[in-house]
């Protein structure tokens, strides 16, 4: 979880009110955190929560603060005056780094408190919200040096120069992705790529190369810089504007002017940034459920206000307002549990069971048990692998098109490798096998676990399945000896299957069947050496996976 690092004078000047150490420490964990560390003036912050990136500030947390203990309520207001600034968005980024959000920030009174939050902020959103600068990388610069219009567009890697951030000779994009630290370790992110993104004025000044540095003429903040163009780049205009709110209104929070800026495209023009408010029903109904609190519904609205909820009561629902920079909330559930933060988890007292039942194994956990049981019996060794994996395990690295797989997804993950719930668990084992390449082959292993994939009809438009796999690696491993071991899984179940024609792509042809069992469905065969390769393996292979 990230450490946000603030300063106690400024955190209180920033709350309006001075709280005692204990008041503090309680106020912080309004705010999904609890303090880590306390030296002298320095104050670090354990944020629990990385999709609240609003809180990855000190006017962020100072800003939930005041409204968790009563010094305002509701969402705060912040005013968005108009400007002539606009940015021109060339067709050639549409298949680069396609979305741009920006916004002219003035009346800027720079503290060192300040110009450290600012940041340290920014690292922080880019970093986990941002998904490592792939879904949000932002630029913040000298406005005073720039010339409007400004434009959005790429270049041939040799045919643009610029004074990187930190250096003092010119280099063009090439050499910073080759030799920049920045570009060394941000290059993955244009790597396929023709040209490179660049984000000029009027004259040709470059103010960035996104999403990998700032010019060293225009994109260092100094402590005598009164105005700010702050600009966002990513490949969803939602993520792009979401993150252009949460840092704009941390600036707004201390007194600076936000104006805003004409985003013009190819195909349109759009206005950002953009405070609307955005909305959500909940069922008073459900708040009860969920909550087990018996309140009035003026007790419920006030707690949501507290939570900077604006709050209309409409017959049996409450019409929720919440503020343009959360992107958190995707279900009423949120919006309950924001209401019981208020209330205070310590305060709510568990009841006793009133209900007598008795407890019985799921059907579907007794034949899980039974398969494994099978399995070491015929002398397999179980594993366990995360039930969360990478798209390109799941998908491109057994042959699959990565753009055409449906996968239950998390939005913000905080690393590439943990993106997405797996929908097959063969490439979790053959990536097992290959951090094992020490020990001795042959390798007998097998995995019943849980398998997701997306469901509309169900009522959380997400279906769960156990499976069973199986994947043998060595000499010997064919497909006849596969075979062998669904015969005995399906002998020892007392149940009879029946082959179909295989449609896996990661395992040979006429050496591979996909396999119905008492309607559970599955596939099994020998495992491709193209794919092998791919997870560095050499061994012959063969996988059986089924539901169960």
């Amino acid at each position: 979880m990230p450490n946000v690092e603030v300063s106690k004078k400024d955190l209180q000047k920033l709350i309006g009110r001075k709280l005692d150490a204990k008041q503090l420490e309680e106020a912080i964990e309004f705010a999904k955190g609890e303090i880590e560390l306390t030296e002298g003036d320095k104050i670090v912050i354990d944020e629990k929560d990385t999709n609240r990136p609003d809180l990855l500030s000190a006017e962020g947390i100072a800003r939930e603060i005041r409204g968790r203990i009563g010094i305002e309520k509701g969402i705060p207001k912040y005013k968005i005056k108009k400007s002539d600034v606009s940015v021109i968005v060339d067709k050639n980024v549409a298949k680069i780094r396609p979305y741009i959000a920006a916004a002219v920030v003035k009346n800027v009174k720079i503290s060192e408190e300040m110009l450290v939050q600012m940041i340290n902020s920014q690292e922080k959103i880019c970093g986990t919200f941002g998904r490592r600068r792939k879904e949000a990388a932002i630029g913040i610069y000298d406005w005073n040096k720039l010339k409007q219009p400004m434009h959005y567009r790429a270049y041939d890697p040799k045919a643009k120069k610029f004074i990187p951030l930190e250096y003092q000779i010119e280099m063009d994009l090439e050499e910073i992705l080759l030799e920049h630290p920045k570009g060394k370790e941000f290059k993955h992110l244009l790597e396929g790529f023709s040209k490179y993104p660049i984000f000029e004025d009027l004259i040709g000044t470059v103010a960035s190369m996104p999403p990998i540095i700032n010019s060293q003429i225009t994109g260092k903040v100094a402590m005598d810089t009164k105005e700010f163009l702050v600009e966002v780049t990513g490949y969803k205009q939602e993520i792009v504007n979401t993150t252009l709110n949460v840092i704009v209104s941390a600036m707004a929070e201390r007194g600076f002017a936000v104006y805003s800026v004409k985003i013009k495209y190819p195909d349109k023009t759009i206005v950002t940034p953009d405070f609307s408010p955005k909305k959500i029903n909940v069922a008073i109904e459900d708040f009860k459920k969920i909550s087990g609190l018996e309140l009035s519904t003026k007790q419920i609205t006030v707690l949501l206000q507290k939570a900077r909820y604006d709050v209309k009561i409409n017959g049996k629902k409450l019409e929720c307002k919440y503020p343009s920079y959360r992107p958190d909330i995707l279900h009423p559930v949120d919006v309950i549990e924001d209401a019981i933060i208020s209330y205070g988890y310590n305060k709510i007292k568990p009841l006793p069971l009133k209900l007598a039942t008795v407890g019985e194994e799921l059907s579907e956990e007794k034949l899980k048990r039974a398969v494994e049981e099978i399995c070491i019996g015929i002398g397999l060794q179980g594993i366990l692998t995360f039930t969360m994996s990478s798209k390109a395990k799941q998908a491109a690295m057994i042959g699959l098109d990565e753009k055409k797989e449906q996968f239950v997804e998390i939005a913000n993950p905080v690393s590439e490798n943990y993106v997405v719930f797996r929908k097959r668990i063969y490439p979790e084992l053959l990536e097992f096998l290959a951090k094992n390449k020490h020990a001795s082959f042959p390798q007998k292993i097998f995995e019943a676990g849980k398998v997701t994939e997306l469901k509309k009809a169900s009522e959380t438009g997400v279906s769960e399945k156990n499976k069973i796999c199986i994947v043998l690696s060595g000499k010997g491993a064919e497909f006849t000896v596969i075979k062998g071991v669904l015969d005995a899984v399906a002998d020892n179940l007392g149940e009879k299957y029946s082959l179909k024609e295989n449609t896996e792509p990661a395992l040979e042809n006429g050496k591979s069947s996909a396999v119905d069992i008492a309607g559970r469905n599955g596939f099994f065969g020998e495992v491709k050496k193209s794919v092998l390769q791919k997870f560095g393996l050499e061994q012959q292979t063969v996988v059986l996976e089924i539901e169960i």
